[in-house]
Order: C-alpha cells, then structure tokens, then sequence
C-alpha cells in the first residue's frame, strides 16, 4: 500500500508505451505484450518490459508518458469550449 503511488505511476508508464508500441509496429507488438503477459512473474520488472522493447532502466519511458499525457491534456484543452 506504501507504494501505491510508484506502481500506478510505472503501470501507467509501462501500459502507455506498449499502446504506443502497439499503434507504432501493430501485430510484432502485440505478440511482444503477449509474450510479457505469459511470462506472468517469472522475471523482474526490467525482464518483463524488455520483452516488449521497453528499456525502464532510463527515464525516457516515463519522459515520454508525460509528454504524450501533456498532449492529450492539450487537445482536451483545444476541444472544450
């Protein structure tokens, strides 16, 4: 419970940039996530997301999410009178 916020934050971060991945690269991504879904827990959190071609041992992901958040805030932002 004490690190709640870290997990939403890295589940959040991790479920952003496999979408990202999957709208980018389409079924080679989606049989990556499959495969992090198999795998269940049997590897670490840094195993598991390499399988999916994210590196959490950078910021980037985490850059990334927000900027992709910033921009999503933008458009609602843009679209709301």
């Amino acid at each position: 419970m004490g690190l709640y916020s870290y997990t939403y934050s890295a589940g959040l971060t991790i479920a952003t940039q496999a979408c990202k991945g999957i709208q980018r690269e389409g079924a080679q991504a989606v049989e990556d996530w499959k495969k992090v879904l198999s795998a269940g827990n049997t590897l670490d959190p840094i195993g598991l997301t390499s399988l999916a071609g994210i590196d959490i041992t950078t910021d980037a992901p985490l850059l990334d999410t927000i900027a992709y958040i910033g921009e999503i805030i933008d458009e609602i932002e843009r679209l709301t009178p």
